[in-house]
């Protein structure tokens, strides 16, 4: 028998003993009817109790939660939180240092292009190539180790990511082939070929610009942004966090204009134009490089805060676009050969992209939305 109805026992007892006094004629009656009122009451006053104490428990458990959250909020902006970021502006210093001196000690070291006439021009390319590649290389980390310390990706675009996944397996595509296919550098060479009109000769001595780092980025670069995109199914859920349907939208239009251009060659040329597939694969990354950044842009611009979006990653990834350019445009003046412009355009293109959107990205984060603590706490935040 428990506490209730043990009371409920001593209450209904001292009902029947406070009959006595009542007069002796009916008082069984009366003594009944008492008793049976007393217990509807008390069974009553005991179903009121266990209703009330029922949203009491929950409410305590509630109370609970958010005392727990606000307790990670506390200490997610506490003035020592600075201490568990990886990314802090002195380690980002000594990054850059790093990146510099590895991209010399690798530029020095490692075989140059021997295409280059100019001996010295040799060593400052590669240098500088090693160095974006460096560079860019790096600049997925502050956004991977960031992810990693919150446990969330939110702050972070999820079309972004699929795109900058789909991006890099063209570009990858692309820059293997023409690296070490030597099928596709000889049919390069042969469409790039000039005819003099004084001899009437036909010289095919177009070089490809696609250099052993340009591959190297490219292969490091999408298992990067493969290992990014994870992290929303392993911190938060894709069933939560999927693309939009714009997404998947430009993922099927992809798959089929490649099926579409592969057998439309087949069939008008009796076989598989290659190359121009390897082109088409740059052109989507030039379209995808051009549109990936934007749902980025937009979740920065409607959550007004840069908030879960690395500054670090945008400040190296803007040096990489900048060298990388910069390496292209003097291979080019250096061999006097123009082609390497026309004939790579999703490098050249991949440098000014990336270049005018992280120019947008430090306004974003420098003067639009400035004071945004990288570690803030997405409470008060929108988190699409």
């Amino acid at each position: 028998m428990n506490d209730d109805e043990s009371n409920s026992k001593r209450n209904e007892g001292s009902y029947i003993e406070s009959m006595s006094s009542c007069p002796q004629k009916n008082l069984g009656e009366y003594q009944q009817a008492r008793i049976g009122s007393c217990h509807e009451v008390f069974m009553a006053q005991r179903n009121d109790q266990a209703e009330i104490e029922k949203p009491s428990r929950s409410q305590s458990l509630f109370q609970q939660a958010l005392s727990m959250e606000n307790d990670v909020n506390i200490i997610e902006r506490s003035p020592d939180s600075h201490k568990r970021t990886h990314f802090t502006a002195s380690n980002f210093t000594k990054l850059a240092a790093s990146i510099l001196a590895g991209g010399v000690l690798l530029g020095l070291l490692l075989p140059k292009n021997p295409n280059l006439p100019s001996r010295s021009w040799q060593v400052f390319s590669s240098i500088t190539g090693y160095t974006y590649f460096l560079a860019w290389s790096a600049s997925f980390y502050p956004q991977i180790f960031l992810n990693h310390e919150r446990r969330t990706t939110h702050g972070l675009s999820v079309d972004f990511c699929v795109l900058n996944v789909l991006g890099y397996v063209c570009y990858t595509i692309y820059t293997v082939n023409f690296f070490w296919n030597t099928w596709i550098i000889d049919e390069y060479k042969s469409r790039m070929s000039v005819t003099s009109s004084d001899e009437d000769k036909t010289t095919n001595d177009a070089q490809i610009t696609v250099q052993g780092n340009d591959v190297a980025f490219a292969i490091h670069a999408l298992m990067m942004s493969s290992f990014t995109l994870s992290q929303i199914g392993m911190y938060d859920s894709f069933a939560t966090r999927s693309p939009s349907q714009r997404v998947y939208a430009i993922l099927f239009f992809v798959f089929m204009f490649c099926i579409i251009y592969i057998g439309a060659s087949w069939i008008f040329e009796g076989r598989v134009d290659f190359l121009g597939f390897l082109y088409v694969l740059g052109s989507i990354k030039i379209g995808v490089t051009i549109g990936k950044y934007v749902p980025q842009a937009l979740l920065n611009q409607t959550r007004k805060s840069t908030v879960g979006w690395n500054v670090w990653n945008v400040i190296l990834d803007l040096t990489g676009g900048i060298l990388s350019f910069l390496q292209l445009v003097g291979d080019c003046a250096d061999m006097k050969d123009w082609s390497g412009v026309t004939g790579n355009p999703a490098k050249i293109a991949l440098a000014l992209v990336t270049i005018c959107f992280d120019i947008i990205f430090l306004v974003q984060h420098y003067i639009l939305y400035p004071g945004a603590d990288e570690r803030q706490s997405y409470s008060t935040l929108p988190t699409s």
